[in-house]
This record gives C-alpha cells, structure tokens and sequence, in this order.
C-alpha cells in the first residue's frame, strides 16, 4: 500500500500542508515540529511523488546536454563532468547526441526540451542561429558550449581557442620547429577568420597571432584539412601525406587531442621519430594523452570547469523562471594549461 502525505499528517497529528513544509525545508514550520514530521514518514517509508512534485514546481529537476558525439574523448569526459556538477547541485543529467554532419539534429532536439520534461539544456549548436534558438527554446533556459555568435544572447561557455592555439604553436617555436603545420585547419585569411566564432576558424586566430610574432608567415600551404576533427580522419589524412612526400612539417599543432592521436600512429608507422623529426601538440587536454605513446603535449581546457560553470548558469537561470534569453547573458571562457609531454619535449 502507497503511504500518502495524508497518512503521514494523520500519523503525526499535524495537517498535510505541515508535512509537506516540513518536508521541503519550510521555515514558517518549528524546528521540533519539522524533525517530528520527518522522524514519522522515515518510519513509514514515505517518499516524495515525483510526478506530482514536478507538476506543481513546474520543474522536473532533470536537464539535458546534447553535444556533437558522445564517443570522442573530449565530449565523454565533459559530459561525465556535467552528470557530476548536476548532482552537486541537486539536478540528474540526461545525454543526448547531435550526430556531426546531420543537419536538423539541433532543432528537433530543442523542440524535444522545450515541449517534454527537460527543465533546460547544455547544447553544442554550431548549426543554430540565434533565432532558431530563441524559438524552438521556447522559453526555456539553454547555455550554449563555443556560441557562434560574438556576445550573443544565451549564456555561453567558452574553450580558450584563441589564446591556447597561440601557446601551442608557440611552444613548437620554442622547441626549435620552424616548419608547422595545423592538422585539422580549414584554412582562410586571417580577417575572413576573425569575423568567425567557429571554433576551428577561433583557433586559425590563434595559430596565425603566433606566426606573425616569430615573423612567419601563415599560407594555405601550413594548413591540413580534414573532413572531421576525427582520429581515423587524421591518420588516413596523414598517412596519405606522408605517402605523397607532401608532408614537410617538423612540428605539428593538431586541433584536438584525438586528431593528434591519428596523426601521431600514421607519422611513427611511416618511420618518422616524435618528437625528433616532428614534434606534436594537441588541444582539449583529455585523459588518454597522458598514456599515448609519446605522451601527448597538449592544451590543457579546464573541462572540469566548462561542466560546472555550464551546469552552475544553467541551474541559476532555472531557479529565476524567467522566459526567453536572460536580460544580461553571461559569456564565460575557461582557463587552460600548456602540458609539455614527450610528444614535443626537445629539451630533454
């Protein structure tokens, strides 16, 4: 038999409306009181309906992060960040994958949140205008992960693209490497590239800020396109290169960690010694590079704070209940760490 809130006022000789203060904290309610409440539904196994909390609230106390695919390491390990930081702060975490490439992904998805029990979303939505946001939301809160938009009016959370591609290649220069390549650039101009938000176009500034310090010159020529930011993409690409004697580089800025992990396997299959004919550096910072062999240098994004920041905003727009993008949106970026492992350390 279910115990109801009835059977636990009855019980204690108070009224359903005490129970359910006491229950949820309520100051107007004694401390004595309250502790006697509590004390009487733990003896009778009450708990708390959930479905019926939540049509009062008009929360459900579940948020969603939908990111691009959930297998990449970078993803796997900001998502487990988030299921962490929601259930800090009393919220559950539901995942759900926008498949890269698969256009439309984004809409239906928000259209999902905004009319089932999501309370509001994390989203990674490269394909959405802010328009399209701000109507398929529906009101609900979403902080997006790398917005398009310059300033745009979600709350957003930001990887260091700019600066943490500048210390990578930086660091490449420092280790004596004079010939860099990018291995994932979809290379344009520069002021073609500043007036993106992408963030492989974010991450272009960065390589082209460090090449005009060491006075080089960054062309098409540095740039190695891939189709994906993908790890069997960058092997494929790289091997081929090497194939072809088309690939001069002595050191290589690779624009994540999992395309420097493809790129590093094709380099040392075909013969070429990491760091001493190429050095490598990759970008996100995750687990799996400590333990590649060479370990990896990387950029090290403070993931464990894209998760809790995202989360924090998330919750904090939740709790206000206010409809549409908030008034004065907050535009946060991370900090970041340059790792020198083995994979570019000449100094040793």
């Amino acid at each position: 038999m279910v115990v109801t809130m009835r059977d636990v006022a009855k019980e204690a000789g108070v009224s359903p409306a005490s129970v359910s203060f006491a229950l949820r904290g309520d100051p107007r309610i004694k401390q004595e009181t309250a502790q006697h409440i509590i004390e009487v539904a733990n003896r009778m196994n009450y708990s708390v309906n959930a479905t019926a909390k939540s049509l009062r609230s008009g929360r459900t106390g579940v948020i969603e992060a939908a990111v691009y695919q959930v297998d990449r390491p970078f993803y796997a390990q900001l998502l487990a960040g988030i299921s962490s930081a929601a259930l800090r702060a009393g919220v559950q975490a539901v995942v759900q994958q926008i498949s890269y490439g698969k256009a439309g992904n984004e809409k239906n998805i928000l259209e999902k949140v905004a009319n089932q029990f999501c309370d509001g979303v994390i989203l990674s939505a490269g394909g959405l205008s802010d328009a399209e946001i701000m109507e398929l939301s529906k009101g609900k809160p979403v902080v997006l992960l790398d917005d398009q938009s310059y300033q745009g009016p979600f709350d957003s959370v930001f990887t260091p693209c700019e600066d943490g591609a500048e210390a990578a290649v930086t660091h490449l220069f420092d280790m004596g490497c004079r010939n860099i390549g990018v291995i994932g650039a979809d290379f344009m101009p520069f002021e073609q590239a500043r007036k993106s938000m992408r963030v492989g176009d974010r991450r272009l500034i960065g390589v082209y800020r460090s090449f005009e310090r060491h006075d080089c010159e960054f062309d098409e020529s540095h740039a190695v396109r891939l189709n994906d930011w993908d790890t069997d993409d960058a092997y494929e690409e790289t091997a081929d290169r090497i194939d072809r004697g088309e690939f001069p580089f002595d050191g290589v800025f690779c624009m994540t960690d999992a395309v420097a992990f493809g790129a590093m396997r094709a380099m040392q299959e075909r013969g070429l010694r990491i760091p001493r004919d190429v050095a490598v550096v990759g970008f996100d910072g995750v687990r799996e590079g400590r333990y590649s062999m060479p370990s990896l240098s990387t950029i090290a994004v403070n993931i464990d704070e894209i998760a809790s920041k995202s989360v924090e905003i998330l919750c904090e727009r939740i709790e206000e209940g206010r409809y549409g993008a908030p008034v004065m949106p907050k535009h946060v970026t991370v900090g970041y760490e340059v790792v020198v492992r083995e994979s570019s350390n000449r100094s040793r």
